[in-house]
């Protein structure tokens, strides 16, 4: 694989400053399908931004018609 950072905010502000300075970042939450075409070599990312244990990121939430997955 291509040389890659690998980060794990604690929170959505931190990720979303981490995936701006990035040149070619990506966001993650379990990289079933991204880590795979990244050993293949078809993708190369400057940076993943692992959001899985981000807390803001959990959780379901019914307001009015609106339906929010993490």
């Amino acid at each position: 694989m291509y040389e890659t950072s690998y980060h794990r905010p604690s929170s959505l502000a931190d990720a979303a400053s981490l995936l701006a300075n990035a040149s070619d970042g990506r966001l993650i939450a379990g990289g079933q399908t991204l880590i795979p075409t990244m050993k293949q070599r078809l993708a190369a990312p400057s940076d993943l931004v692992d959001v899985a244990g981000i807390a803001e990121m959990k959780g379901i939430a019914v307001e009015g018609d609106t339906v929010s997955i993490g």
